[in-house]
């Protein structure tokens, strides 16, 4: 039998599987305990400094003793004093993230502080992610209760309840009842589950800045519940935030799932991932395989 040489054209394809094979294998992947944080809102003072200011230059202080504190504690208030050039600052961290995170959130909104054109010359702000919320001012606010400003995020999906009415009585209940254990706690912070059927869990969550008195953590606790029935009236999942206190709600658990020990598996840059969950790399076997489907037709 005469065999004859792989043509430049077989040659090409396979050059061109390897090619693929070792691209898709090749390590060009971010550390997955680079936790990301997600921005929400923020409202800045349309009151403006000079960069070269006293108040500015305490301003850096401020942020840099945050990033500090948030290695070590999930809530700390401090003020860089200076006269006229004083600022009092605070951040809150959820109260069921772990460090780490807490320290990346309240790293990145004192960045996004300092270089967005809309704040980083304000003299007073808050910011608010899903992890963390910070809050500055020239204005002496620790122990006050704030309200305002104020947003509202929630879900575009209404619940699957026969009685609109119950649910949002149900959800009024299960909100006060964590509002309560909040604002009754050291953390300020408290969670709850209430089965709203047999296949259908609420999760609540409650959060004040902790230099509130426990009353004046219920009266902004109880003000944010207020506005359920406005803003989202009916919706499955729903957050009030305050400069001095938050809810939250879904229908899903969405708090105590981080952990402190930060995954060790690496994933693709873009978020997605050609890993099977037993290690094995299937785009890797699919080309091998196709790799030697062509071979062999050519031999």
């Amino acid at each position: 039998m005469i065999r004859t040489m792989p043509s430049n054209n077989l040659i090409f394809r396979i050059f061109c599987c390897i090619l693929v094979i070792t691209f898709f294998n090749f390590p060009t992947t971010k550390a997955q305990n680079e936790d990301t944080v997600y921005f929400e809102y923020q409202n800045c003072s349309a009151n403006r400094i000079s960069s070269t200011s006293t108040y500015q230059k305490n301003m850096i202080t401020l942020f840099s003793s945050f990033t500090s504190s948030a290695s070590a504690k999930l809530f700390s208030n401090t003020t860089i004093l200076g006269g006229n050039s004083s600022v009092y600052g605070l951040f809150m961290c959820r109260g069921d993230i772990p460090l780490r995170l807490c320290k990346q959130c309240v790293g990145n909104a004192t960045e996004k502080l300092s270089t967005d054109p809309e704040c980083n010359h304000s003299i007073e702000a808050v910011i608010w992610y899903a992890e963390c919320m910070l809050r500055y001012s020239n204005v002496l606010f620790f122990s006050i209760v704030a309200t305002s400003p104020e947003y509202s995020l929630f879900n575009a999906d209404d619940v699957s309840s026969n009685s609109t009415t119950s649910f949002m009585n149900f959800l009024r209940n299960t909100m006060n009842r964590t509002a309560e254990a909040a604002a009754d706690s050291e953390a300020r912070f408290s969670t709850k589950e209430a089965n709203l059927s047999h296949s259908q869990t609420l999760y609540a969550l409650a959060q004040c800045t902790q230099d509130l008195s426990p009353q004046n953590c219920r009266t902004c606790l109880a003000e944010a519940i207020e506005m359920l029935p406005t803003c989202c009236d009916r919706k499955q999942g729903a957050r009030v935030k305050f400069p001095s206190c938050n809810i939250w709600y879904e229908m899903y658990p969405f708090y105590g799932v981080i952990t402190d020990n930060p995954p060790k598996r690496l994933v693709p840059s873009s978020g997605f991932s050609w890993w099977h969950p037993n290690g094995v790399n299937l785009l890797l076997n699919i080309l091998v395989y196709i790799l030697n489907l062509i071979i062999v037709s050519f031999l």
